[in-house]
């Protein structure tokens, strides 16, 4: 089905957790039965992440279409939908424009996909996009479901029609706008990281991998993917930087080490590292001697994490986690937000508000006092105090 090994690999992990779920129960067969139990229990289990758990979900799904004698077909053939013929031209612009605009493959797909599904949901008397209304694309959003991703997808592309001229007025004002709540950041305090970054055995090659890429993360914030993509060459050992072209948003990143990232990333390199033809600093530590993957990143965290004994309470594990807490340790001690956006490579100058939600002692200064209580609600709290 053309899924990529690593894919297929987390398939297959989740494979083995039902397998010794089933033998749990005595069972040594598959059911529907079987399968929803193993999701009901899953979920209740606090060492797993969102993302495994959406996974395991999908995989369940899978064996129950299997079952059921449906047909098996990958998430991205469902991006192939058959645009209705009268709206094909502007949609094939749609898709040249973003290609031309340098959108990333999967962000393409997914604006392919959605795309594709809203053209199809309009009305069959609309024949041209010069007569869309927005009583057309109330129907639409209400009488079907759409993801988050389906809205925003949606008012991108009707934006792009009113600017090339193909509707009369901008549509995408008539976009409904979901409510999604925006998850608090996984934080971390310095003793936790502290904590964390002693469980690397540092006697080790292994070790000193792991206690490198902890240190990148913790140290300076870094991205996983960034991590793992550092080569020797964006080293400058005379300037103390590490410059690169971030993954993510394609920006270049400047960034000072402290002593202790660059002893970590000298200890590893000189004394821990295979010897390996490829230019990127960290690489598998059996063979193939081949450069580490950013999932490799968010693994080395989380296995560290859980030999620390850090109770993750509800916080992720990952690389990211220790991103969030060096911004947020940044945002408390009071270093400007310009700043601490350029410390992390982000383009949204607002982007580094988003740590304040988490430091309680400054957003204690912007409590303001309780009102004293008025009218029906005074009077019911005075007859409860009588009463009690």
């Amino acid at each position: 089905m053309r899924y990529s090994k690593i894919t297929s690999a987390a398939y297959m992990l989740v494979f083995s957790w039902v397998e010794n779920f089933l033998k749990g129960y005595g069972e040594t067969s598959y059911s529907k039965e079987a399968g929803q139990r193993f999701i009901a229990e899953y979920i209740l289990q606090s060492n797993h992440s969102p993302s495994h758990y959406r996974r395991a979900q999908t995989l369940i799904r899978r064996l129950d279409e299997i079952l059921e004698n449906k047909p098996f077909a990958p998430n991205f053939e469902k991006a192939k939908l058959d645009v209705p013929c009268r709206f094909i031209d502007w949609y094939d612009k749609y898709i040249e424009y973003l290609v031309k605009r340098r959108f990333k493959k999967s962000t393409i797909t997914t604006r392919r996909r959605y795309t594709g599904q809203l053209l199809n949901r309009l009305p069959n008397t609309v024949l041209t996009f010069g007569e869309l209304t927005a009583a057309d694309l109330y129907n639409v959003f209400t009488n079907y479901e759409w993801p988050v991703v389906g809205y925003s997808t949606a008012k991108v592309f009707l934006s792009f029609l009113f600017e090339n001229g193909a509707t009369k007025s901008d549509l995408s004002v008539c976009v409904p706008k979901p409510v999604r709540p925006r998850s608090l950041p996984s934080v971390y305090s310095g003793d936790e990281v502290a904590q964390l970054l002693l469980s690397a055995d540092r006697t080790t090659s292994i070790g000193k991998r792991d206690y490198a890429i902890l240190m990148l993360a913790a140290h300076l914030g870094l991205r996983s993917s960034d991590i793992v993509n550092l080569t020797l060459r964006d080293i400058d050992y005379v300037a103390k930087t590490i410059e690169i072209v971030q993954i993510k948003t394609e920006n270049p990143l400047t960034l000072v080490m402290n002593n202790e990232v660059e002893e970590a990333i000298t200890d590893y390199i000189q004394n821990g590292r295979p010897t390996s033809s490829s230019e990127k600093i960290f690489i598998r530590s059996r063979p193939p001697y081949i450069p580490i993957t950013a999932a490799s990143g968010y693994s080395v965290a989380r296995k560290h994490f859980n030999h620390a004994g850090i109770a993750p309470q509800g916080r992720r594990r990952g690389t990211h986690a220790l991103r969030t807490s060096y911004a947020t340790a940044l945002v408390a001690k009071g270093v400007p937000y310009a700043v601490v956006q350029e410390a992390l490579g982000h383009d949204d100058p607002e982007s580094a508000k988003y740590y304040v939600r988490v430091d309680v002692r400054r957003l204690r200064t912007c409590a303001v006092n309780v009102p004293k209580p008025t009218g029906a609600f005074a009077v019911m709290l005075g007859d409860l105090d009588r009463v009690l």
